[in-house]
């Protein structure tokens, strides 16, 4: 029941008897819709709500309760008429609920009574048809123009209409002016209703009824009334029956026949109801034999859509946080679904705020638990269709009892008391020196703790602990061989040193003595230094230079002095000092060179190296006339003694740089003329570099 106020004629008309205006009466029905798609039925700009996905369900749910035959047509409109369609009805019902479904609004604006002028000029009237129109907007008209209004958009449609077409203006939550209101409380055939913000249109109400209504087999119809409508039919017999209404005072969804006999299918009748001081006449059509002969059971009636859950086996059992996704088909038509209610222990979710689905089509459920607890059970609820509560599965909590807290805490204080108790009874060794034995023994040393200044007796110092290793007859790597990360690169060699020959003990087999002397000189050993990490280097203890710093480091291949005590010094290596590169030389300039003759005019593009202009030009008189191409200038290499080359005042020599944008005077002493030998050859050279020739020629 559509929850709006029906503007009515402010006094009702007297009870008049119920009389079919035209004969015969039309067999089929014409629905259209007029649909505003500007942004704010989408909740952009000045909108109340987002009310475009319910209103496409709405269409979905009225079209699919339309049985009867005929045609529907869809025009939309924002700043002027939009997409317009048509469709067979039933037989493009699925075509029709899929354009609907793609609908959008972009629009910037609401051009109402101009949209609504076009559609009604553009509808032809159709006398085998009972036309039915809905306007649906969310807006007042914002046309400038002012050309057309309510007053004559209804004119157009009153020159048009038949004496069963009605039109049904529908504002979303939206107050009526008052004199929108008067225009259409003049007229008998157009009703203006206003919704609460939010709210869809019920299609299937008897405010908003079609011209037509379909009879069902079992001698009912869609015909929502309240208490005391007066129900009266325009005759008692249809099709040769006797019908009449059953109880035509009792408030309903549909109205029930009482019919004795039999009405053919395609048969016509006319009931008159009164609701609220208002004639609501509607034609009805008998789509079957009413009632069914024999015991053939009556047709169901074509029922509205619901939801299909796919994935019943869906763990349910969630911690908190974690989510699940139940999926749904649309099943027995179209359906539109919204969230009606969540509990606070739940997050659920659809895809939009309003779903509108086809028969077939699909859509997700995402829900997530937010504090249930162990073993509660919660769950959303659906609205399907707008109306409908529609149940969800129920989620139930799961609590898991967490890991006692003071566990790792008590953890770490015994790893702490054990990390006290090893440091304790065994000291972390920092090597800070090396020393090498005469038997060839390496030894790491730990930096010595001074004693403590105070009071008393000085406390005893703590001995500084060393460790040993062997070398080997090869090379030893100190960092493996000691496990020390610091030293790792740091290799030392054992090799026998070379004796002086004034120091070579000669071998005397007949001396015992002489025999343990070159015994001991033959197993002399010592070790130098073969490779070092590059961030540490050995220097002796005690040499440094004034500022503390170590005077002379080891260098590769130098002897270990046996007990002397090498001490570890980080070390960085100076900086490489790159040489910026060397700039690219600037490449010579190029150079075209014009010469003149009188009238005639050569011109070439110079080339590299010395040209000889009398090869340029192929001009005998230009001979030992030579340029160069240089970086930024054209250098005038040699001249014949000869020639003379002017500008103005000025005579250029050779070696010396010519401008790269002048005209020169070439003279020679060469004759021009046999005849006449006196007379020499003149020129004018014009010399411009290809940059600016370019320019100029643009």
């Amino acid at each position: 029941m559509l929850c709006g106020n029906v503007l009515l004629p402010a006094a009702a008309a007297p009870q008049q008897a119920c009389t079919l205006p035209i004969s015969p009466p039309p067999d089929q029905t014409r629905v259209v819709f007029l649909l505003d798609t500007s942004g704010s039925m989408e909740g952009r700009g000045n909108s109340v709500a987002n009310i475009f996905p319910k209103v496409k369900g709405a269409m979905l749910r009225g079209m699919r309760a339309n049985t009867a035959p005929g045609s529907v047509e869809l025009l939309t409109f924002d700043q002027g008429p939009q997409k317009r369609s048509s469709f067979a009805w039933p037989a493009e019902r699925a075509t029709f609920e899929r354009t609907v479904n793609t609908l959008s609004a972009p629009g910037a604006n609401t051009w109402l009574y101009s949209s609504m002028e076009a559609l009604f000029s553009g509808l032809e009237k159709q006398d085998q048809a009972a036309t039915t129109v809905y306007v649906v907007t969310d807006g007042l008209d914002n046309n400038p123009s002012k050309a057309a209004t309510i007053d004559t958009a209804l004119s157009v449609f009153d020159g048009l209409r038949g004496p069963l077409d009605k039109l049904y203006y529908v504002a979303l939550g939206q107050r009526i002016p008052p004199d929108i209101r008067a225009t259409f409380a003049k007229t008998t055939f157009a009703r203006a209703i206003e919704l609460p913000a939010g709210q869809t249109p019920d299609f299937t109400a008897v405010a908003l009824t079609p011209g037509v209504v379909t009879v069902g087999a079992d001698g009912s119809f869609p015909f929502q009334h309240p208490q005391n409508a007066a129900l009266t039919l325009e005759s008692g017999t249809i099709g040769g029956a006797a019908v009449s209404v059953r109880a035509p005072q009792e408030a309903g969804k549909r109205v029930n026949l009482d019919i004795r006999g039999t009405v053919p299918a395609s048969s016509v009748g006319y009931m008159c109801a009164r609701i609220g001081g208002v004639q609501q006449n509607v034609l009805l059509r008998f789509g079957f034999d009413t009632p069914p002969p024999g015991n053939v059971p009556a047709l169901p009636v074509d029922v509205l859509g619901t939801l299909l859950l796919l994935n019943p086996e869906a763990n349910l059992t969630l911690q908190r946080g974690q989510s699940a996704v139940l999926e749904y088909k649309a099943v027995n038509g179209p359906v539109t679904v919204e969230l009606a209610s969540v509990p606070g222990v739940l997050r659920a979710a659809l895809p939009d705020q309003t779903v509108s689905l086809l028969e077939g089509e699909r859509v997700r459920l995402s829900v997530t638990d937010q504090g249930l607890a162990n073993g509660q059970q919660a769950a959303p609820t659906l609205r399907l269709n707008d109306s409908a509560l529609y149940a969800v599965p129920k989620v139930t909590g799961r609590v898991v009892r967490p890991f006692p807290w003071w566990w790792p805490l008590l953890g770490l204080v015994l790893l702490a008391l054990a990390l006290l108790l090893l440091s304790r009874a065994r000291r972390i060794f920092t090597p800070y020196a090396l020393s090498v034995t005469p038997r060839m023994s390496v030894v790491l040393h730990e930096r010595p703790q001074p004693a403590q200044a105070g009071q008393g007796p000085a406390p005893r110092q703590r001995p500084a602990r060393r460790k040993s290793r062997w070398l080997r007859q090869d090379t030893t790597d100190i960092g493996d061989a000691f496990t020390e990360p610091r030293l790792r690169g740091l290799t030392l060699a054992k090799y026998r040193p070379e004796i002086r020959p004034e120091d070579e003990i000669l071998l005397d087999n007949s001396n015992v003595g002489s025999l343990r002397a070159y015994s001991a000189q033959r197993s002399v050993r010592a070790a130098r230094l073969e490779g070092q990490p590059s961030t540490l280097r050995l220097h002796k203890d005690g040499q440094t230079d004034d500022q503390g710093n170590a005077a002379v480091f080891l260098a590769l291949q130098e002897t270990l002095e046996p007990g002397q005590l090498y001490i570890f010094t980080d070390y960085v290596a100076p900086p490489v000092r790159v040489r910026p590169p060397m700039p690219l030389p600037d490449p010579p300039a190029e150079v075209i060179v014009t010469l003149l003759s009188g009238t005639d005019m050569q011109e070439f593009e110079l080339p590299l190296g010395d040209v000889d202009l009398a090869d340029v030009f192929s001009n005998e008189h230009l001979r030992g006339l030579v340029v160069c191409r240089e970086p930024g200038l054209l250098r005038l290499r040699a001249l014949e003694t000869d020639t003379r080359l002017r500008h103005i005042s000025r005579e250029f020599r050779a070696g010396e740089a010519l401008p790269l944008s002048v005209m020169l005077d070439v003279t020679t002493g060469r004759s021009v003329s046999d005849v006449n030998p006196a007379v020499s050859a003149a020129y004018q050279l014009r010399i411009r570099s290809k940059t600016s020739a370019e320019r100029y020629g643009r």
